[in-house]
């Protein structure tokens, strides 16, 4: 039997001229989840991200250090330009089910020296 896996996300925005917004929740499911969690001290540079292969993951959540310095950009291959998903907080990646990528690369403006970063395959 597969695990399973729900991702929910909630929020507010308050005090904006146009009043409050709820955001969410939003919610992304897994029937077959992959439950790999790794945990890497991001290097200056590319750092190349091996999804698992024993249970193709529907998604993956990368929880950057709360003390972190350092601009974190994900990138689909070492090379392209990417998306900075900032220094602290964490980026939720659903992955297309019928082709999920074999890698992701986490490319660091310096070493984190100490600090872990925490991807969770789900």
């Amino acid at each position: 039997m597969a695990a399973s896996g729900t991702l929910s996300v909630g929020g507010s925005i308050s005090d904006m001229p146009t009043g409050s917004r709820t955001v969410g929740p939003l919610t992304m499911t897994s029937a077959a989840a992959s439950g790999v969690v790794i945990h890497v001290i991001l290097q200056s540079g590319a750092n190349t991200i091996t999804l698992p292969t024993a249970i193709a993951p529907s998604m993956a959540v990368i929880k950057l250090p709360a003390t972190n310095t350092a601009l974190v950009t994900l990138k689909g291959v070492t090379g392209d330009t990417g998306i900075v998903i900032g220094k602290t907080g964490f980026a939720v990646i659903p992955f297309n089910s019928a082709s999920p990528p074999t890698d992701l690369c986490l490319t660091s403006a310096a070493t984190q020296t100490g600090l872990t970063t925490e991807i969770t395959f789900i």
